[in-house]
């Protein structure tokens, strides 16, 4: 009987396929079962392989699941590229790319797809949203990425609809990525009322077979267009013809679990190995693609206005240091809800911090409870009661003694969303009180029924975090209010005042997009900040520019490029030393790459570890030179200290 042997991707620290023998050839991409150590395993199959030398530890494949594969070479060359650019086993990419039951070795599900309405546009074409089509059309069987940077309101959603129509019109498929769970539903509203063929949804909020489904008739070509959020980039799809990114600029592309790849980044890879446009868009664009834009890299499409002549809301500061703040509310914030609420208009209360308070003090010694685990206070949550670690999740009942005095007198300090849903409440009881955050949206499709008398233009009171910053088309939302707007300003990270400006101007970007003029309201203790100064002109560029400059007179990103390696152990003296010796492996490189640290991480105790960080600032080739020279790094151990690689982190914590 003849035997072939044949490469197999499997989980684990392997950055090349293992050799199995079969007694007949498997074509790559199928699904076979294999064992590895004493496990059976589910791998996927990489063509023949040539005849090992040694014989005697090749094991047999023990089953081929399906009959034609279910991943491409298109899909193959993108996680090759994302192994090699992020350290990562190519074994574990390929198969978390898979929804869990495929993963699983269950047997495929049908396609399922749902139908477009075919329902002409509402308003026509501007001469700029007409142009950007144009400009990526005319780019349709080459290679471009085009950054499409348009006001918030400007009617980019428009452009991606007419895009997708025309791409499917050449018979080529459309992927569409969002950012969160939460943008997904009125995306695909929106899309779906348009387009002319079938679309499926792939997100990590949907069960498992229904995610099953979306992946079967997006790699059959069964779907014509599929919208999700990162791990939907990771989906076979055999006439791939556009790839559209909104909200490029959102941390949420970056995955912080296992190979930390950017969705983002990984788009513009996958078109370049296609052939095909990409489309980035948002109103606020990462510094990265800005930067890339004014190089001439990508192609600027601008947006200047909103459709039908809708102004830009007016933005102005109130200075809580003379409008002092009670309940977290200021005055003049109270005012303007009072007077949309009085209108039958919408207002939106936005304040970055869930919980009740994020401090619990004794008034009479001072003390304040920490976490057990962390180098953090807990939140003090009312529903359920409790002090919660936001970093390690450990919980405990709320403290009513202070165990240092035993005092009564127990204050919580400090506002989150809990606390400002109850004086909202309080302030104007005939109003509705919508509160939208983790611990209101954590059930599934919760997001969507919480915010369904929003989009029906109900007034009400909107509270909420960043999950209602971006993406969102209120049409009754006339007003902002911006709570705590300087905690912002003075994070550790060195993209912090890019992140805080994206984040206002996105947020700001939600009050009056259609009727009336909006009006947003920014509370804060720091109205002569220059950053303020900046984000009120309303003028990105300029804001991205003096940003720019920050960075590359210090020489951070983009203007150079970044590697985290961060370690955790039970103790620092692990920690340490075992980054001590990574950066002396490094340093005898002599590469001219710049290290900082090691250094203990922004929160250096967390869930029950700590944690140090080192930093490798450098060109792109010479970084990764040093980090393949000094790697592997997937799985990485020294003694008891855990190392893990962060390529072109999104933030350092």
């Amino acid at each position: 009987m003849s035997r072939f042997f044949i490469k197999v991707f499997v989980p684990g620290p392997f950055f090349e396929p293992l050799t199995y023998s079969s007694d007949k050839p498997i074509e790559a991409g199928l699904r076979v079962k294999a064992p590895l150590g004493s496990r059976e395993i589910i791998g996927i199959s990489a063509g023949e392989a040539i005849e090992p030398q040694d014989l005697s530890t090749i094991k047999s494949i023990l089953e081929v699941l399906d009959d034609a594969p279910v991943i491409n070479p298109s899909h193959h060359a993108l996680i090759r590229f994302a192994s090699d650019y992020y350290l990562a086993p190519p074994g574990d990419l390929l198969l978390s790319s898979l929804p869990t039951s495929i993963r699983k070795g269950k047997p495929l599900p049908p396609a399922k797809t749902e139908q477009g309405q075919s329902q002409p546009p509402n308003y026509p074409l501007t001469d700029e949203q007409q142009n950007a089509i144009d400009c990526v059309n005319q780019a349709s069987d080459d290679f471009q990425c085009f950054l499409l940077q348009g006001v918030t309101g400007s009617g980019k959603t428009q452009v991606f609809s007419e895009l997708i129509r025309k791409t499917l019109e050449r018979g080529k498929q459309v992927l569409l990525l969002v950012p969160e769970i939460g943008l997904t539903g009125q995306m695909v509203t929106r899309i779906q009322q348009q387009l002319t063929g079938t679309l499926a949804v792939s997100h990590s909020g949907l069960a498992d077979g229904a995610r099953a489904k979306a992946f079967i008739a997006a790699s059959q070509g069964k779907a014509d267009v599929l919208i999700g959020t990162r791990s939907a980039l990771l989906t076979p799809m055999p006439n791939l013809g556009l790839i559209l990114v909104d909200e490029e600029h959102d941390g949420a592309y970056k995955n912080q679990e296992g190979c930390r790849y950017s969705a983002r980044d990984l788009a513009i890879v996958r078109a370049q190995q296609m052939t095909i446009p990409v489309v980035l868009s948002s109103a606020t664009p990462s510094l990265e693609s800005w930067h890339q834009a004014e190089l001439g890299k990508y192609i600027r499409l601008r947006l200047s206005s909103r459709p039908g002549q809708q102004p830009s809301p007016t933005i102005r500061l109130i200075d809580a240091r003379h409008d002092k703040p009670k309940d977290g509310l200021s005055d003049a914030s109270r005012r303007a809800i009072r007077d949309a609420i009085d209108h039958q208009q919408q207002a939106l209360v936005f304040l970055n911090r869930r919980g009740y308070s994020p401090v619990l003090m004794c008034t009479d010694c001072g003390w304040i409870p920490g976490c057990r685990h962390c180098d953090a206070k807990p939140t003090l949550h009312r529903h359920p009661n409790v002090l919660w670690c936001h970093h390690c999740d450990h919980r405990q009942q709320s403290i009513t003694v202070c165990p240092e005095c035993s005092g009564l007198n127990l204050l919580a300090v400090g506002l989150g969303t809990e606390r400002l849903e109850e004086a909202l409440a309080t302030t104007f009881p005939e109003t509705p009180i919508i509160r939208v955050d983790r611990d209101t949206t954590a059930r599934r499709r919760a997001f969507e029924q919480l915010i369904q008398p929003v989009i029906d233009g109900d007034p009400c009171i909107l509270v909420g975090t960043q999950m209602l910053a971006k993406g969102h088309d209120f049409k009754n939302l006339s007003t902002v209010i911006v709570i705590d707007a300087d905690q912002g300003l003075s994070g550790a990270d060195f993209r912090s005042v890019e992140h805080f400006s994206q984040l206002l101007t996105q947020v700001s970007g939600r009050a009056g997009r259609h009727g009336a003029r909006g009006q947003v309201l920014i509370q804060t203790h720091r109205p002569d900040s220059e950053w303020f100064d900046r984000i009120l002109k309303q003028n990105y560029d300029e804001l991205a520019a003096a940003i720019m400059a920050e960075r590359q007179q210090f020489q951070w990103p983009p203007d150079t490029y970044l590697a985290l390696i961060s370690a955790r152990a039970s103790t620092a003296e692990a920690v340490f030393t075992a980054l001590g010796d990574v950066a002396h492996a490094i340093r005898a490189l002599n590469s001219p790459v710049r290290l900082l640290g090691p250094a203990p991480a922004p929160m250096e105790r967390r869930n029950r570890q700590y944690h140090g960080q080192l930093l490798i600032l450098g060109k792109r080739p010479l970084l990764q030179w040093v980090l393949k020279e000094t790697g592997p790094w997937a799985y990485k151990k020294r003694g008891k200290v855990m190392f893990q690689l962060d390529v072109d982190p999104w933030d350092l914590w």
